[in-house]
Order: structure tokens, then sequence, then C-alpha cells
């Protein structure tokens, strides 16, 4: 009787046994792993960009357009040059208008170069003799050059020459307060043209008359 007590209790702590550990693998199955949020990146793996293939078509569409700026740009500037030659053609023959008109003549210059010429000196005897009568009247000498050298030394060319003129007239009994100087170096050629001819009538001194 005491052995079959004693087997009963031992096949009972048996069986507790068996489902407690059946217990514990089903429940360690259930359980999901801990996983910090960095690893999924970690792990993620972006793929490179590649580029794309360019077609034989598109690139002669770029050259083709690239082509059509160029030749755009080059009409535009031969249209602006066309107009600067135009407006200095102009502004030439409105200054030629307006040195008959006072009988002031403008002076002409060697290369280079910003003393009176021998030529010359009788043109301004004749514009000093008109400025002796019109007492009134005041002028401003503009120095010019030709288009040879650039902007800075045919500025102060420019302004040599017209001192020259200026020195001139004063030795002719015209006063100095009356007399006022610039110059535009190669900026307003009275011939816009791209020879000696045109270079000798754009190294000048213009002699305009102030109101």
């Amino acid at each position: 009787m005491k052995d079959a007590r004693r087997w009963l209790v031992v096949s009972l702590m048996l069986a507790l046994a068996f489902s407690f550990s059946c217990a514990r693998k089903t429940i360690r199955s259930d359980v999901v792993p801990y996983s910090p949020p960095w690893a999924a990146e970690v792990k993620r793996e972006t793929p490179e960009a590649k580029p794309e293939a360019v077609s034989p078509e598109s690139t002669a569409f770029l050259e083709r357009e690239k082509k059509l700026q160029e030749e755009k740009l080059r009409e535009e500037s031969l249209r602006e040059k066309a107009l600067r030659e135009i407006a200095a053609q102009e502004e030439a023959a409105r200054r030629e208008a307006a040195s008959k008109t006072t009988n002031l003549e403008a002076v002409y210059f060697d290369f280079d170069q910003w003393s009176i010429r021998e030529d010359q000196k009788d043109v301004l005897q004749k514009n000093a003799e008109w400025l002796k009568a019109s007492l009134k009247v005041k002028v401003r000498l503009e120095g010019h050059c030709d288009e040879k050298g650039t902007a800075e030394y045919n500025l102060a060319l420019g302004q040599k020459r017209a001192e020259a003129v200026k020195a001139f007239l004063e030795g002719l009994g015209i006063t100095t307060p009356r007399i006022s100087t610039m110059s535009y170096g190669k900026e307003r050629p009275l011939d816009p043209g791209h020879n000696e001819a045109a270079w000798a009538k754009n190294r000048r001194a213009d002699i305009v008359l102030i109101r």
C-alpha cells in the first residue's frame, strides 16, 4: 500500500515537472527578441544612384541649342555695334553743323601728338577773332583721339590736346574764365571708319559753344 502511494506521488511530481518544462518552452517561443532602433538602419542598404545614360539624340539636341545660342549672341553683338556706329555718325553730323553755325572750327593733330600743327594755327587765329567779337560767349574745348591705344591712354592724350588749344587761345587774348576743357578720348569719333582717313579726322579738339 505504501509502495503504491509512493509511486503515485512520484508520478504526479514527474507530470508537474513535464508540464512546467513545456510551458517554459512555449512562453520563450512567443517572446520577440529586442532589437534597437538603429539596428534596422545599419542593416538597410541604400542602393547607389546610377547615372542615366545620355542618348545620342539628346547630345545632338544640346549641341544644336548651344550653336543657336552662340549665333544669337553674335547677332546681338553685331546689331549693337551697328547702332553705336549710327549714333556716332549722327553725333558727328550734329557737331559739324554746330561748328558751321558758330564759325568755330575743330583743330586737328598728328598721331600720338598734342602740339599745335602749323597748318592749324590759322584755324585757331580765326576762332580767336570770332570769340573776341562775342565777348559773352564761353566755350568748352573737347579733346578726341583715334581708336588706337587703350581707353585710359586716349583720355589722357585728349586732355593734353584740349589744354594745348586752351593755351594757344589764351596767348591770342581769350581770357581763361571763358574756356573749359575735357577729354572724350576715343569714345566720340567724328568718323567711325577704321582707316587712316577716319583716324586723321578723329585726332582733334572741338571748340563747343556754351550758351
